[in-house]
């Protein structure tokens, strides 16, 4: 019964976003590691638009959201009806386990595909980039490459997020290690030229702005954020590529209210939530042919490092394995 329900929400997906306002209704709840200010706008206005509905949220890092699904998975008890987090091989990862169902979103047309799942179970929201901030105040020569990173000016004056707790760096350190010229080289520089380790991009942010390191590791959008707001930062995107992601959402298999959850999924690709993720978090738009933020190259600008999502999910263990035995983690 549910499934031939799911069935047609699918097929009829425009339909549903057009006339069925209505059936918009009840709980749901998204887990994610977006940033707090911006998941609890997108649920206000959400809420706003479908005044029957009352969509809710629970954040945390990547690692400790896919850890309280795992947990949930095995008592049977999982309460997100959507996920979001930080990168795809995240996404493989619940599509082995069987925790999300695919959707036919009539939002397809209108975004960048390279980060949509061929089989539409995850869709990407935000397409960011993995590059190199630094502090105007102390660098008066911008970096181009990452091996800058490796100079004896960015000695134990380097800062970067954890891949062991942050998406963004996970995906970055499974791109960058299949990079020519970089590979897992890169990271043994990194690791002897003093490189400070710390939890997520926002404390990478907080390093290099406060001048305590003079160059990070970091996603675009958190450094031109940043830099709007009046920090000394400016950002790179280096020229060997950057890692991307972009930040993908999902339906989950245990969802109870699926035509609610496809309603939310639609509306995290509009232009309205586009944009405040634009004014907001200083995000590119994944929807074609709007604005970027300012600093921010466009998707089709920039040498994105993007591998087979499958490939990285299937790897990844044992590369964040290999960097916890490298840093002493």
């Amino acid at each position: 019964d549910t499934a031939a329900d799911a069935d047609d929400t699918t097929t009829s997906g425009a339909e549903t976003a057009e006339s069925g306002a209505a059936e918009v209704s009840g709980d749901i709840m998204i887990y994610t590691s977006a940033e707090d200010a911006f998941i609890s706008e997108v649920c206000a206005m959400f809420n706003e638009k479908y005044p029957e509905a009352n969509a809710q949220y629970y954040r945390s890092g990547t690692e400790e959201v896919i850890s309280k699904i795992m947990a949930e998975k095995m008592t049977n008890s999982l309460q997100a009806d959507l996920i979001m987090v930080s990168d795809a091989p995240t996404f493989e990862s619940l599509k082995a386990n069987d925790l999300l169902q695919p959707y036919d979103s009539p939002e397809l047309d209108n975004i960048y595909t390279e980060f949509v799942d061929p089989e539409h179970y995850y869709y990407g929201t935000f397409p960011a980039a993995m590059g190199i901030v630094y502090n105007t105040n102390l660098v008066t020569e911008a970096p181009t490459s990452w091996l800058d990173l490796l100079s004896e000016d960015a000695k134990a004056n380097t800062v970067m997020p954890n891949p062991l707790y942050s998406g963004t760096a996970a995906n970055a350190l499974m791109e960058l290690t299949r990079a020519g010229g970089l590979g897992w080289d890169y990271y043994q520089g990194l690791y002897d030229n003093e490189v400070m380790v710390v939890n997520g991009n926002g404390g990478v942010i907080n390093s290099v702005a406060a001048g305590e390191n003079a160059y990070g590791i970091v996603c675009d959008s958190n450094a031109l954020a940043a830099a709007a707001s009046g920090s000394p930062l400016a950002f790179v995107y280096p020229e060997e590529g950057v890692p991307a992601t972009a930040d993908p959402i999902g339906i989950t298999t245990a969802t109870d209210n699926l035509t609610t959850a496809q309603a939310f999924l639609d509306f995290m690709l509009s232009e309205d939530v586009q944009t405040l993720g634009r004014e907001l978090i200083g995000k590119a738009p994944i929807r074609k042919g709007m604005e970027n933020p300012e600093g921010s190259l466009a998707v089709e600008d920039r040498v994105n490092l993007v591998t087979d999502a499958k490939v990285l999910f299937e790897a990844r263990e044992q590369e964040k394995e290999q960097f916890s035995e490298m840093f002493g983690f």
